[in-house]
């Protein structure tokens, strides 16, 4: 698990601050993975935000959108590909990751078709 982890971080590292502050959120409804990805994030010095349901993720994309968004494809209420596509739909330069434990090849395909920049299976 934590040479996976490790190398997710190596992933995010060419979305680390240059400048100013970057925000990065984690669409995620597994609270234990949600609240270890964003304590790492903020351990390497970035912005985040964790969000359990994609209607908490859209009303604080309004108020304030993240540079880089972390996504899981099994969500309550709306599904990552939705969300990826949306997303990609709003904007061509936000970095998306897809973080899932699904691991058919046919995902990985979607998930990337649908906008995501990567795709990273867990566990990590």
């Amino acid at each position: 698990m934590h040479h996976r982890f490790c190398a997710f971080f190596t992933i995010l590292s060419k979305y680390k601050p240059t400048g100013g502050l970057h925000v990065i959120y984690f669409l995620e409804d597994d609270d234990s993975i949600r609240k270890l990805v964003i304590y790492g994030l903020e351990s390497q010095g970035f912005a985040a935000g964790g969000f359990s349901l994609p209607s908490k993720f859209w009303r604080a994309m309004e108020q304030h959108p993240a540079e880089l968004v972390l996504l899981d494809i099994m969500l309550p209420g709306m599904d990552g590909f939705a969300v990826c596509k949306e997303l990609r739909q709003k904007s061509s330069s936000m970095g998306i990751i897809i973080l899932t434990a699904r691991t058919q090849e046919m995902d990985k395909v979607t998930g990337l078709m649908t906008g995501a920049d990567d795709y990273v299976t867990k566990p990590f």
